[in-house]
């Protein structure tokens, strides 16, 4: 928890000499420029980096006084508005307190509940019941949507790639996503020939489930399952593991986040590492944990590159 606000000062921190302002700033732009959006500058190069078959067109809107993104994906472009951070479309910017930033530092850690102050406790507790999960901040999906071009689920459906196999079970994913996924299976079965945890966890899983198109749980949000770009990786026997907090919760165990970090089902590290180190986050960091799902995020990967990390 601490390093998570950590990382987020750092990111907000970075300072302007790093980049020059005319790689990414036209004259026209600089006259207006406003020096507390100094951050811009680095997430264009992170969101360039991980998605290089995208572009990231930078232009300053003077009736709205704010950067415009043009994103262009599969021949479509579509503007969203920097707000600090948030990557909107013009019809979002009146509802711009609802969203989060869309990028944030990645941290590499769960959050041991045996650390966590009174304070955080009560926060994640608040943050994690439904009231708050139908009414509070949500992520914006329009610049996901702009990046695989998955809008609505007739646009969706024709880039999911259907009939394939992850670690032997069937599942379905973007076809964006797929070489990346394909290298996280080759360096697990990589892995699994010396470790005896890694092989352990193969021959233990039930299934992997990606694409699926619905929206989170309690939320007026989509889930990225239906973007084809996250993945649950299910062990046998999960009902009897304490897998994810929702179904704690939901149980009535209001002290879901105090459970022990041993007493949670979780993938071997090394299975954690070979999906982080393909652009994939693991849910089993976040403070409300999903220990079974990934998600493909490179430009959360990328902060890592940013934030200094100790392996423990």
């Amino acid at each position: 928890m601490k390093r998570n606000f950590v990382g987020l000062i750092f990111i907000l921190c970075l300072s302007l000499p790093l980049f020059s302002q005319e790689d990414e700033i036209n004259k026209k732009s600089i006259q207006a420029y406003d020096p507390k959006n100094y951050s811009l500058n680095t997430e264009l190069k992170i969101l360039r980096k991980s998605y290089p078959d995208c572009t990231f067109e930078l232009n300053y809107d003077e009736e709205v006084d704010d950067f415009t993104i043009t994103v262009t994906a599969e021949n479509k472009s579509t503007v969203f508005y920097w707000c600090k951070g948030l990557y909107l479309p013009k019809s979002q910017l009146d509802s711009k307190e609802h969203y989060w930033r869309v990028i944030v530092p990645y941290n590499r850690e769960p959050i041991d509940p045996a650390k966590m102050t009174k304070e955080q406790i009560e926060k994640i507790r608040s943050f994690g019941s439904t009231e708050n999960r139908k009414k509070g901040r949500v992520s914006s999906k329009a610049l996901f949507e702009a990046i695989y071009d998955s809008h609505t689920f007739k646009d969706t459906e024709p880039k999911i790639v259907n009939n394939i196999t992850f670690l032997g079970k069937k599942t379905r994913i973007h076809r964006s996503v797929l070489p990346a996924l394909r290298r996280v299976e080759k360096k697990i079965y990589s892995l699994a020939k010396t470790d005896k945890e890694t092989k352990n966890f193969l021959d233990n899983l039930a299934s992997a489930d990606a694409y699926y198109w619905r929206e989170i749980r309690d939320s007026n949000t989509r889930s990225f399952h239906s973007f084809g770009i996250a993945i649950d990786v299910l062990p046998k026997g999960w009902s009897k593991k304490i897998i994810y907090w929702g179904f704690e919760k939901n149980n009535g165990n209001k002290d879901w986040m105090l459970i022990p970090l041993e007493k949670r089902w979780s993938p071997p590290k090394k299975v954690i590492r070979a999906f982080e180190s393909e652009g994939f986050i693991w849910g089993g960091n976040w403070a409300i944990w999903d220990n079974m799902h990934f998600e493909y995020h490179p430009e959360q990967i990328a902060t890592l590159d940013l934030i200094p990390f100790t392996e423990h």
